[in-house]
């Protein structure tokens, strides 16, 4: 049975051009983190460093991660002018 899934998936896309064919790749590495028993919680840290191995290092255009934090900074700071017992 697994064999003949396999041949109809390899069949199936056969004919896609290879940018399809690799987000097919990336669905079925979705679907294996999403529905498998020891997956680690979607945000934890685990997660972040299980999909870091699989996709590499983050890059980031100059100034772009000093943007990036400058924007969490800010929403913190939102957050925290509307619920005062937030931490920081």
């Amino acid at each position: 049975m697994k064999r003949q899934i396999e041949t109809r998936l390899a069949a199936a896309v056969r004919d896609l051009p290879h940018e399809k064919i690799l987000q097919v790749i990336d669905f079925v590495g979705y679907l294996r983190s999403k529905y498998a028993p020891d997956a680690p919680q979607r945000g934890s840290v685990e997660a972040i460093l299980q999909a870091l191995e699989q996709v590499g290092p983050l890059q980031f255009a100059p100034g772009e991660l000093n943007t990036l934090l400058a924007e969490i900074q800010t929403m913190r700071e939102m957050d925290l002018g509307t619920y005062d017992e937030l931490p920081a």
